[in-house]
């Protein structure tokens, strides 16, 4: 298979020498390619057979999922639409990408083009010698369904039927968030390739609403980022918090004196919420999240609730965020259903996002 301009796309969008972290290389496609324009390139498969055709490159045998390298570099590369896997492997894709760049690298990105996908029809082109055949492609919610043939030097290969998770431009730049990674600029027309590059280190606070697990679960893990990043269902208290690093025993002792003044309370969500792209549970009563807001806020005044944006801040749990609104409507009749759910509150949890990763720190008891 040759390339077809990717290679000198990557190369134009990231500095002369950067060394290359590809997530996903086959037999080296684009490597080799890349390695002429003098990167320094590594080369991660789950295929022995397919890095064995791979030379001039370092090569690493192993998944994607889990990868830690004990090391950053210039630019992470995750071609091949690597991204449009179901979400749970997608999260731990793009916590590989976080992990491995650098603050001043940069995240490439390929995805499916979510226009073409929308209602897709089957295509058969032909370009620098190869034939590719798009066959019976199917589009049912975010999935997409379909199978490609490609013929190159009298040699064919079928590949599917294969499924793909689409992601519109909203939901691609939730998943890089919650995964620790920005939307930095789209650098082909048709909006297929992406640069990111990382967010700082941060902590959170939240209660974990463990009730409304069996009832969200399915539903955030399709349309709440955070989800898949490893966050359970929950309200959130106080985002953004502080740099992890800055988390010494000083802040979790007045953490911990704040929650032992705030008592225990029961809790019980009975109303769906909407804002025009997000649908989510309110809590009952409210009072005692907007006092642990304003107090933590209060000890730590440069940290406001989402860093100010808001005038007024609505505790909620999210259930969904960004999906198509047919899907929110549905939701909400289907949540509404559900409820009501409650439990008892007891304990605010403090977490960190390091890398894209994120990390329960501690859970701090209430009175």
């Amino acid at each position: 298979m040759p390339t077809f301009g990717e290679p000198e796309l990557i190369h134009e969008a990231i500095p002369a020498g950067a060394e290359i972290l590809e997530l996903g290389s086959g037999a080296g496609r684009m490597t080799h390619r890349l390695l002429e324009l003098g990167h320094a390139v590594t080369a991660v498969d789950n295929s022995a057979e397919m890095l064995a055709r791979v030379q001039g490159a370092t090569t690493i045998h192993a998944e994607i999922a889990g990868l830690e390298l004990g090391r950053r570099f210039d630019c992470v590369l995750m071609a091949s639409q690597l991204i449009n896997v179901d979400d749970r492997e997608r999260a731990a894709y793009l916590e590989t990408c976080a992990r491995h760049v650098p603050d001043d690298g940069v995240v490439l990105i390929q995805r499916y083009d979510p226009e073409w996908a929308a209602d897709p029809t089957p295509t058969d082109v032909g370009r620098d010698g190869v034939r590719i055949r798009v066959l019976e492609p199917h589009r049912e919610g975010r999935l997409l369904t379909a199978t490609a043939e490609y013929e190159v030097a009298g040699q064919g290969w079928r590949h599917g039927p294969f499924a793909a998770t689409i992601l519109d431009d909203t939901e691609m730049e939730a998943r890089l968030f919650a995964s620790g990674l920005r939307l930095d600029r789209w650098i082909d027309e048709r909006r297929t390739w992406l640069v990111a590059s990382p967010l700082p280190d941060v902590s959170a606070l939240y209660v974990e609403i463990a009730a409304a697990e069996s009832l969200v679960a399915e539903h955030r893990l399709a349309w709440d980022a955070v989800a898949a990043a490893g966050i359970p269902a929950h309200v959130t208290v106080l985002f953004p918090f502080l740099d992890p690093d800055a988390i010494d025993r000083s802040v979790r002792e007045a953490l911990a004196l704040i929650a032992a003044r705030a008592q225990p309370f029961d809790v019980r969500f009975e109303r769906v919420g909407r804002f025009p792209e997000v649908v989510w549970l309110a809590p009952d009563p409210v009072a005692p999240f907007a006092a642990l807001t304003a107090a933590i806020a209060a000890r730590w005044p440069d940290h406001p609730p989402y860093g100010g944006a808001f005038e007024t801040v609505i505790h909620h749990l999210t259930v969904a965020d960004g999906a198509p609104n047919e899907t929110l409507v549905a939701l909400e009749e289907h949540l509404a259903a559900g409820l009501p759910i409650g439990q008892r509150v007891v304990e605010l949890t403090l977490a960190t996002r390091r890398s894209g990763t994120w990390t329960v720190v501690e859970h701090i008891r209430s009175a």
